[in-house]
This record gives C-alpha cells, sequence and structure tokens, in this order.
C-alpha cells in the first residue's frame, strides 16, 4: 500500500505541473501572460500549492510527518476542493477561452480528487485539533486581500463573482461564502483522518 501511495503522490504532482506547466505556455504563447495576474489566481495558487505539499510528502510515505506537513496537507486539500466546487457551480457559464481543455480538467477537477484520495488513505498519524482550522484560513484571507486591493486600485479580479462593480456588499457575500465553505471542509477533514484505525488521540506534532 504504501507503493502505491507513494507512485499515486509522485504521478499527482507530476500531472498537476504537467498541466501549469501547459497554461501557462499557452498563456505566454498568445501574448496574454502577465506574471502578477496569471499567479494571481487562486486555481493557480492552490495548485502549485498542491503540487508542492505532495512531492514534499512523498519520501515521508509510510512514515511519521512533521506536524506542518499535515496542516500543508490538510490546507491544500481544503483549498484545492474550494476550485473545483466554486469552478463547476459558478463558472462554468461564462465564456472563457481555454487552450488546453484537459489541462484545465486536471487543475480544476482532477487536482482535487488527488489530494482529497491522498489526504484521506494517508492522513495524519497523530489527529490535528478542530480548534487549530483557523490555519487552513490564512492563506485564502491574504489572497482576498490581496484581490480586493487591486480590484479597487488597478482594477484586476482574477474572477467576476469578485469584481467590486458588482458591489462591495455582493462581493462580502461571496467573501464570506468562501470562508464559511473553508471552515467547514477544514473541520470535516480534520475530523476524517479518526476513522482511520490506529490513529492516535493526541495532537499532531513534529516528528522527530
Amino acid at each position: 500500500m504504501t507503493k502505491v501511495l507513494a507512485a499515486w503522490r509522485a504521478l499527482g504532482a507530476l500531472a498537476i505541473l504537467i498541466a501549469l506547466v501547459a497554461t501557462t505556455y499557452a498563456a505566454v504563447r498568445d501574448g496574454v501572460f502577465f506574471f502578477w495576474n496569471f499567479f494571481g489566481y487562486f486555481t493557480i495558487q492552490s495548485n502549485v500549492i498542491g503540487m508542492i505539499v505532495l512531492a514534499i510528502a512523498l519520501p515521508f510515505t509510510g512514515k511519521a510527518r512533521p506536524a506542518l506537513l499535515e496542516y500543508a496537507r490538510a490546507s491544500a486539500t481544503v483549498y484545492l476542493m474550494i476550485v473545483g466546487i466554486v469552478y463547476w457551480t459558478l463558472l462554468t457559464g461564462y465564456d472563457v477561452q481555454i487552450a488546453y481543455p484537459w489541462a484545465n480538467v486536471i487543475l480544476h477537477g482532477i487536482s482535487s480528487v488527488i489530494i482529497l484520495v491522498d489526504w484521506l488513505f494517508e492522513g495524519p498519524r497523530l489527529s490535528l485539533p478542530v480548534k487549530h482550522v483557523w490555519t487552513v484560513l490564512i492563506y485564502p484571507a491574504v489572497w482576498l486581500a490581496v484581490v480586493l486591493t487591486r480590484g479597487a486600485t488597478d482594477g484586476w479580479v482574477p474572477y467576476p463573482f469578485l469584481n467590486p462593480d458588482r458591489g462591495y456588499g455582493a462581493v462580502a457575500i461571496v467573501c464570506a461564502g468562501i470562508v464559511v465553505v473553508g471552515v467547514v471542509f477544514g473541520v470535516i477533514f480534520f475530523k476524517l483522518t479518526r476513522w482511520r484505525t490506529g490513529i492516535a488521540k493526541g495532537p499532531a506534532r513534529v516528528a522527530a
């Protein structure tokens, strides 16, 4: 099982990397690549985080892992689940040019499945305290702050539902929804690890 999971992590990280490279290449080729805009998308950043987390976790497969890595894995799982849900519920109706549909599917769906399966099959050996679920919100909070600041200053927003032209009330509702979804998923993923047999009941700590 350990070898299968290690292969899953390696292939998952590679699939995400290939999709990211292909998407970046298409943007550069078409003359629409602007670094701060391209890497300002939650989708791109979350997939980069997910890829890195999978790669770092690879040598720890079947072994004790640092608590920091477990929180990073939980956070990446939450982020990519949000990416998938938001894309398939709020963005599919918009007319967006997609250079490589297969890469789009990986970044907006398959990556979510990859990291969710990884979390379910090898969650923390020690449970993560639900009172620390706020840690998964640090990155989305910073991302939202930067995006809203840019939207109010230079007018760039990555997604139409965050456009200040819609009114800050509507934007605030969307932001609140993202926070709620993040908390809900965080709690679920923190607790899901406890169904695994043999998991310790104490809080996660840094492995020696």
